[in-house]
């Protein structure tokens, strides 16, 4: 809940004006393989943290056991039983140890713990924004394959109905049969590109129902037009990337806890202190245990001072900075990264708008030029070819166009990505630390 919380993924597709998209986005978060992977990732890093934090605390252990001692009559041992005898020995109570954590060497290591926890819990987040990201990739891959296959599907009737003309053109003796074969070979044509173009859709939903942990074939996408591109509202500052993108949030608790473990490295140098403890009940019969007789107790400090240790703290408290140093070069790195990936998606999205202008304007001309050039040709005023050529226009500007709106699609959800996963405004944003 506290990963939804931060971005609400799932409602981001409805910016897209596509039910669909939006159902399969929160489809692929419940059965995603690649998260159900993240989310042990942070059951795993919570462990780690659990398994630092016992350190902090006492630890009491049940300590009990039986033995046989025997020792031969010129036996020289001065430990166990006596020269000549045996002996049965029974023992139970309890062992107790707790490392006063003076230096904060135990408590730097659970902070470093807790970083990576929220660390991982980033992960999600960021593979959530990538899967969300990679569905409404193949929705509108498939949205374009239909715009295209209706495309094809246009091209197909025009040419219908060029070859009806040309043939009646032909039987009245206006035109040889030279006319009739061209639209022929044109109508054939353009049909043998609709089974490739469906077979590429096919395969673009069996890549989505991997995606969405279903076996392929599972997954059928309705047909509908391509989504409206949605309008892409003020993004903020550039710091804003820095509560946005999981990736930098990662980054930076890495550095978080690659710091902590420098100052457990340091603690190294100073002495250990433990107390540790011992009461237990010892009797050579069972029936003596838990007399008061037959009890013993130890308990008291023990301080460890490292005195040579052939240099492993020094390397161990280098090693700690580099580390530091490496992680915080690599946060550097990723934001310079989210700032580079941002101003991309923008730039290609300018750009493609202008085309997208010039490309609408170009397809109402190449409609206006087939219908005319049919008409004239229909009433014998034209050659041919000009149909032809009007006609071929009209496919080629429309599939262009088709791919130029799925471009913008697919630079605005790059948009979407590099921003982290949405545009919320600041105050809807929760802490980029929830645990």
């Amino acid at each position: 809940d506290a990963i939804r919380a931060a971005e609400d993924l799932s409602t981001w597709g409805a910016r897209f004006d596509d039910p669909q998209l939006s159902a399969l986005v929160e489809q692929a978060f419940e059965g995603s393989l690649t998260l159900a992977e993240a989310r042990e990732r942070v059951v795993q890093a919570r462990a780690r943290r659990g398994i630092e934090n016992a350190a902090r605390l006492p630890i009491i252990d049940g300590d009990a056991g039986y033995s046989y001692a025997e020792s031969g009559s010129e036996s020289a041992y001065f430990t166990g039983a006596p020269p000549g005898t045996s002996t049965d020995l029974y023992r139970i109570g309890v062992v107790a140890g707790w490392e006063l954590d003076l230096w904060g060497r135990v408590g730097r290591l659970v902070e470093a713990a807790a970083a990576e926890i929220q660390a991982s819990v980033e992960d999600i987040r960021a593979a959530r924004a990538a899967l969300a990201a990679e569905v409404a990739r193949e929705v509108v891959a498939i949205r374009a394959l239909d715009a295209r296959i209706g495309g094809v599907e246009r091209s197909v009737e025009l040419r219908r109905d060029s070859l009806s003309i040309a043939q009646s053109r032909t039987r009245a003796g206006l035109v040889s049969e030279l006319d009739a074969l061209r639209a022929r070979r044109d109508l054939e044509s353009d049909q043998a590109l609709i089974p490739d173009l469906r077979a590429q859709r096919r395969a673009v939903e069996l890549r989505l129902a991997v995606l969405l942990g279903e076996r392929p074939g599972q997954v059928s996408v309705e047909e509908r037009e391509l989504p409206s591109t949605p309008r892409i509202p003020s993004l903020g500052l550039p710091g804003d990337l820095v509560t946005r993108r999981p990736d930098i949030r990662n980054a930076e608790r890495q550095l978080a806890a690659a710091t902590a473990r420098i100052g457990a490295a340091e603690a190294e140098r100073y002495p250990r202190v433990t107390v540790s403890g011992e009461f237990a009940f010892s009797a050579t019969e069972p029936s003596g245990l838990f007399n008061s007789a037959s009890r013993s107790l130890a308990l008291g400090p023990t301080i460890t001072l490292p005195i040579l240790t052939g240099g492993r703290i020094a390397s161990g408290v280098e090693l700690a900075e580099s580390e530091a140093r490496t992680a915080l070069l690599r946060l550097e790195s990723v934001t310079l990264d989210a700032v580079r990936e941002v101003e991309t998606a923008l730039s290609s999205r300018e750009r493609t708008a202008v085309r997208l202008v010039r490309l609408d304007a170009a397809s109402a001309a190449a409609v206006a030029t087939e219908s005319l050039a049919s008409d004239l040709y229909a009433a014998g005023r034209t050659d041919f070819l000009d149909v032809i050529d009007a006609q071929r226009s009209i496919l080629a500007i429309e599939e262009r166009l088709v791919l130029a709106r799925e471009a913008e699609l697919v630079q605005t959800i790059d948009l979407f990505t590099a921003l982290g996963g949405g545009w919320s405004a600041p105050s809807e944003r929760t802490s980029a630390h929830a645990p």
